[in-house]
């Protein structure tokens, strides 16, 4: 149920960019305080408690026992009766159904851009809204099966709609796991590929994209094409942070590992922004780096490191020492981790299951904003065995007017910044935000020059010698500072200077969040050359809307008219420079 601000007047209209232009005085000019929040946003935040236990709560539990129950049962139905009921044999038809669908939309004379038909609700972005007005919709919803499980190869072929969790609930019993397990249940591994997705593994691995093998698309054309680095290495690394833009994603290959039983997790604390900073870099630099690397910020000065590796218990001394974390009854995992300030360096060992999921039960440490007693152990006896809100269903029972003031009395933000720079981050994400714990996962970043994508790391940002360097997201989630204070922020103006700090240091903006910037400043953050070069090559321009028309925020929301202007001001005047 987030929080975000009050636009008082009039509807907005995108302008022929796509970019959203209401009418000033919307409250993002000067700032937002709850105050003048509209009454619809102060009610809820009245019953939203009541209506968070005793509806969105069990029906989150409900939907997650459809798709444990759903999971279980293609299981043992494809072991038991495997003439009658393969996935993989079924794969083609489902895929025939979207063939049948764009051709249709060829025949029709392509009069509309195409979108999925899913409801922007189910999807973990912040918006609501899907921005899908006047597309032709595509239904893709059924793409949710597990294809192929190939331990020789070290590989599983999956539909998009497939959830990590599904993926946890398949390979962990066999000993396995994704190579870039993410940690939220809820995300797709579709989700993942078109967009990104990164784990505390990330400082070894990279983004969730560089596991993958191979995809399958169905391109404007109503082609099903297999691509992999081989085979089409451009059109391989155009896809990820392309967000459907290219074509609509049917099956992900990607890379698995074998999962020791248990990770022994070693937390260290820290006491200055300086001293993480240092730690963060040696650590993740070392060519004997853990297997898992993150640290938690509990303020600007205070943070602990964890570091994990896959482990077996065998000693009575290290089962003594196990702890299994998501268990209903214990403390959220991050509320652990803080002990480590008080009671100094320790380790323990953690089931592999529990640490890949170690943020489900808490939605990292939102939970606490919406139901401020959820970490109280008589909750978490009489309630916590039901989990915690789906995200999709937080969205959906936000309703636009909520949606529209959450958007300036909440932050959802993430910079993916050079590591070198952490404790500067840190500093400015505390003076933006004041949201804490802070989550901080390192994540190496591949330079392939003209192959590097959307994500094109600058080289004087490698590390020496060699092709990829260290950088590390560091992510704000939850009420401002200033808005528990009852003073003013002014979300537009923040997020803006986030954005343009992050471009400036050679970063970028996890794009599933809210985005203030324009068409233009997004092109300056993230190379789309590759990704022009796809889209030209298969005929994607006037099939598929850009990147930026489908994570811009919903129209009426953002006033962008003053940055507008001023772009074109500036371009008007580069073109007269160039005519002198």
């Amino acid at each position: 149920m987030g929080l975000k601000s009050r636009a008082k007047n009039s509807a907005a209209r995108p302008d022929a960019a796509g970019n959203t232009s209401v009418k000033a005085g919307d409250g993002e000019g000067t700032g937002f305080t709850m105050s003048e929040a509209p009454w619809q946003f102060r009610l809820l935040a009245q019953i939203r408690i009541p209506m968070l236990m005793f509806v969105v709560i069990p029906l989150s539990f409900l939907m997650w026992v459809f798709k444990i129950s759903r999971g279980w049962l293609r299981m043992h139905l494809q072991r038991y009766f495997p003439s009658l009921y393969a996935s993989k044999s079924t794969h083609a038809d489902r895929v025939a159904k979207i063939v049948a669908q764009l051709k249709e939309w060829n025949a029709d004379g392509r009069k509309k851009k195409l979108r999925t038909s899913r409801a922007n609700w189910q999807s973990m972005s912040t918006r609501l809204m899907s921005n899908k007005q006047g597309c032709h919709l595509i239904n893709v919803g059924h793409l949710n099966h597990i294809l192929d499980y190939n331990p020789v190869e070290g590989t599983i072929t999956v539909e998009p709609m497939v959830t990590f969790g599904e993926a946890t609930e398949f390979l962990m019993p066999k000993g396995k796991c994704l190579e870039c397990h993410i940690e939220m249940e809820s995300i797709t591994v579709g989700g993942a590929s078109m967009g990104f997705g990164l784990e505390t593994n990330s400082h070894r691995i990279g983004f969730f994209q560089e596991t993958v093998v191979e995809y399958e698309i169905i391109t404007p054309d109503a082609k099903v094409r297999k691509i992999s680095a081989e085979s089409d290495p451009e059109l391989f690394y155009a896809l990820p942070w392309s967000y459907g833009t290219i074509g609509f994603l049917s099956s992900v290959k990607c890379r698995i590992i074998k999962a020791k039983p248990f990770v022994h997790v070693t937390y260290i604390p820290t006491f200055s922004a300086k001293d993480l900073s240092s730690k963060m870099n040696e650590i993740a630099s070392d060519k004997n780096a853990p297997d898992f690397l993150e640290a938690t910020g509990y303020s600007k000065d205070k943070a602990v490191i964890q570091c994990a590796r896959f482990a077996d218990v065998s000693e009575a001394s290290q089962k003594s020492s196990v702890n299994y974390i998501n268990r209903f009854w214990k403390p959220f995992y991050y509320k652990w981790v803080e002990t480590a300030l008080d009671k100094g360096q320790f380790e323990e060992y953690i089931p592999v299951k529990h640490y890949y999921h170690r943020f489900t039960r808490s939605i990292f440490w939102e939970l606490e904003d919406m139901i401020p007693f959820a970490n109280h152990p008589l909750y978490r006896v009489l309630w916590g065995w039901m989990g915690a809100p789906e995200v999709s269903l937080l969205k959906l029972f936000q309703g636009p007017v909520i949606r529209k003031s959450s958007m300036y009395a909440h932050a959802v933000q993430e910079s993916i910044i050079p590591l070198t720079i952490l404790e500067e981050g840190i500093s400015r994400f505390d003076e933006w935000y004041g949201i804490y714990p802070l989550l901080i996962f390192p994540v190496r970043v591949y330079d392939r020059k003209g192959l590097s994508g959307m994500i094109h790391p600058r080289k004087d940002l490698l590390l020496p010698g060699k092709n990829y360097g260290i950088w590390v997201d560091i992510g704000a989630y939850g009420v401002p500072r200033a808005i528990k204070q009852g003073r003013r922020w002014n979300a537009k103006k923040i997020v803006r200077e986030m954005e343009d700090w992050t471009r400036h240091v050679g970063g970028w903006q996890a794009l599933y969040t809210d985005v203030f910037c324009t068409e233009r400043e997004l092109e300056a953050m993230f190379d789309h050359s590759l990704l022009h070069k796809a889209r030209k090559r298969l005929g994607c321009e006037k099939a598929f809307g850009s990147v930026y028309s489908k994570i811009r925020p919903e129209p009426g929301l953002l006033d962008l008219s003053d940055v507008l202007e001023k772009e074109m001001r500036e371009a008007k005047e580069e073109a007269a420079k160039k005519m002198n």
